[in-house]
């Protein structure tokens, strides 16, 4: 990327009858929509929704190009301030990630400087009767697939809404196919919305380093994708499939606290939806109906609960050759922690598309409880680590030979000696099974929803209030 030469990027933005262009560095991306839902738009609506794209798509690239700031075409957002707040509090994260200096980053981030056309920012406000669907951000992880089921459970008429990222080659084909068995077996309908501007997030075609940073604007940029399609059906809810560990926080370098997910954590949720409901005068709202259960309780209420939706369980970036024909590349962290998760709760990880045993010594490395050097983003953050443990040590028992799960429990102190034996790890159970308080849910869903996963987990608590907490990845007993 080469920018221009006084150290700004240009950012130009524009709108047609069915989608959204962004032209950076004399290069046009675009975001394409169906046009029976964009061309109905006010065209103050359009281009607001250009504004804010433009704007979330872009303004971190100057961090990762070491460029001064970004001159757009485009008005001031609406919501500019928000944007903010999302990428400072996802800095301190990124820079671990990126094994730089948070200071650094965060002093960076705060002196770009961000020119706009002088044109008067817009402000709108488009009300309808919300009619009981959803908007579901689907990806087809368990996440979403869980959301899915609740949903319908709910009587919510779903809409399945799949952001094609480009860069994710064999992802996105292996997408498609679930989306359309899906769609086959139990006629839900669905949007795949083709999305160029994806690759300003691919370092090797934008020429940049590689970085973590951007992606701190990730939902709230989606949010403005699923703007015409609220619209357009009237929706009640947007979901995301943000999970109880997305709030997990750890002490990181020079004092900053890290959380690795702030995006996608309750308190931005509540954001988003004070955005969304600002935009459509309280006739639709964000949320996330997986909000109350950790991972390893969403696989056990996914695959036990809803095994018909199970079976499309997709959580792999499928960057790998071999993903060309398989959806799990069993060579990653993402796919040995969620095959530890359903071979702990006594599921198939064949019946969801893994090809090869990852309890194996040459997939060590890809576990953060047998402190594996081969993770990455969460799972590199250490604050997974104990629930990964309890997995392996709930698969262990299942499977007490096998050889992998023996290398394990020897690794590992399970804290079970003096008065009480066996008490951590029953607090421990209890905590990852039990629907945790989450207050990004919609208020009037919220009985019904804890009555679902009550239900099936099969747990004795009538109200969140009464479940155990926590707020961070602190020390596991099961750690030695």
């Amino acid at each position: 990327m080469s920018g221009a030469k006084d150290g700004y990027l240009d950012v130009e933005a524009f709108y047609d009858n069915d989608s959204v262009l962004i032209r950076l560095d004399g290069k046009d991306y675009r975001i394409e929509y169906p046009e029976e839902v964009w061309s109905p738009l006010r065209d103050e609506v359009k281009a607001s929704i250009v504004d804010h794209l433009a704007f979330l798509a872009t303004n971190y690239l100057p961090l990762v190009a070491e460029k001064t700031g970004v001159r757009y075409n485009t008005r001031l957002p609406m919501f500019d301030s928000f944007s903010f707040k999302s990428n400072a509090m996802d800095m301190p994260s990124s820079a671990v990630l990126d094994w730089k200096k948070p200071h650094d980053y965060v002093r960076d981030y705060l002196n770009l400087d961000f020119v706009f056309s002088p044109e008067r920012p817009i402000v709108w406000r488009e009300t309808f009767e919300p009619e009981n669907r959803a908007i579901i951000s689907f990806t087809s992880g368990k996440e979403s697939l869980l959301t899915l089921a609740i949903c319908l459970e709910l009587g919510l008429e779903p809409i399945l809404i799949n952001i094609v990222e480009p860069s994710n080659t064999y992802e996105r084909g292996h997408k498609a196919e679930i989306l359309e068995k899906i769609n086959e077996e139990f006629g839900i309908g669905y949007y795949t919305v083709p999305n160029q501007v994806g690759l300003f997030h691919d370092a090797k075609h934008m020429g940049l380093r590689p970085s973590a940073l951007g992606w701190g604007n990730q939902l709230m940029y989606y949010l403005f994708i699923y703007l015409p399609f609220i619209i357009h059906h009237r929706a009640k809810y947007v979901f995301y499939g943000n999970e109880h560990s997305c709030d997990f926080e750890v002490d990181g370098s020079e004092g900053f606290r890290n959380n690795f997910c702030y995006d996608q954590s309750s308190h931005w949720t509540i954001q988003q939806d004070i955005m969304l409901r600002t935009l459509t005068g309280d006739s639709a709202s964000v949320g996330s109906l997986v909000g109350p259960l950790n991972e390893i309780a969403v696989v056990k209420c996914l695959h036990e609960g809803y095994p018909e939706l199970a079976k499309y369980q997709m959580s792999c970036f499928c960057e790998d050759e071999v993903t060309r024909e398989h959806r799990w590349c069993c060579n990653c962290s993402k796919c040995a922690r969620n095959y530890a998760f359903i071979k702990a709760i006594g599921g198939d990880p064949q019946r969801v598309g893994f090809w090869l045993d990852m309890f194996s010594d040459d997939c060590i490395g890809l576990y953060a409880a047998m402190d594996g050097k081969e993770t990455y983003g969460f799972d590199r953050s250490g604050l997974g680590r104990e629930e990964q443990e309890l997995a392996l040590l709930m698969a262990c028992e299942r499977d007490p030979e096998n050889p992998f799960l023996r290398e394990f429990m020897a690794k590992i102190d399970l804290g079970t000696s003096g008065e009480n034996p066996g008490d951590p790890l029953d607090a421990l159970y209890e905590y990852y099974f039990t629907p945790q308080e989450y207050l990004a849910i919609p208020e009037e869903l919220k009985e019904q929803v804890y009555d679902i996963y009550n239900r099936l987990l099969k747990t004795q608590s009538e109200t969140p209030s009464e479940s155990p907490t926590r707020q961070d990845g602190h020390e596991s007993p099961l750690s030695g």
